[in-house]
């Protein structure tokens, strides 16, 4: 049933409480009106709720699409987020409330000063493998996973083309060292391209 024929019959059941009744017409109208007004404010407070609850799933959407970028300012969810730790901490849990927030430049330049290590391990290999002497260079995406104390807890290197110059590049990863920062670990990958040296 649609708005139109609701109120219609909301207005015949006045109108005929009028007629049938024979009552106090005013007092009868005042009710009748009184309850559409409650009925319309309702509908008022409902579609205000419904845009309130589609904004916020809105914001949900872009922090879970953009974890690193999210920022609270709203006093009683920073309240709740304390509180949630401490409850976490309580229970002996590993509190691990949303993504770290490791800036991506100081990440990238740790993974710039610890170049030098990674061309090391590559000039090493050159001279052992004979099929990296052939390539005129090597493109690489080293993946850091660093925990919040700024150590790194774990190197992947892809492609792996040298088993060597993998395990070269993972021991000398391991031992950068990154600002600490809050939150759970954080997966840096960084491009890089070697070449060797003339």
């Amino acid at each position: 049933m649609n708005r139109c024929m609701t109120r219609f019959l909301v207005a015949g059941v006045g109108l005929c409480f009028l007629g049938c009744n024979g009552g106090d017409n005013a007092d009868a109208i005042r009710q009748v009106g009184q309850a559409n007004d409650k009925v319309v404010a309702c509908k008022g407070e409902v579609s205000e709720l419904k845009s309130q609850v589609a904004g916020l799933k809105r914001q949900l959407a872009e922090a879970a699409a953009n974890p690193n970028r999210l920022q609270l300012n709203d006093p009683e969810i920073l309240n709740l987020i304390a509180d949630l730790r401490k409850q976490k901490q309580a229970a002996g849990d590993e509190v691990a409330i949303g993504r770290g927030d490791l800036k991506p430049q100081d990440a990238s330049r740790v993974v710039k000063r610890g170049a030098q290590a990674i061309q090391v391990c590559y000039e090493r290999a050159l001279k052992r493998n004979s099929a990296l002497q052939y390539q005129a260079g090597l493109a690489l995406i080293v993946e850091l996973t660093v925990r919040p104390t700024g150590a790194v807890k774990e190197v992947n290197v892809k492609p792996s083309v040298d088993a060597d110059m993998t395990s070269c590049f993972q021991t000398a990863a391991m031992r950068w060292k990154f600002p600490t920062f809050g939150g759970e670990p954080v997966v840096v990958a960084q491009k890089v391209t070697l070449t060797p040296k003339t």
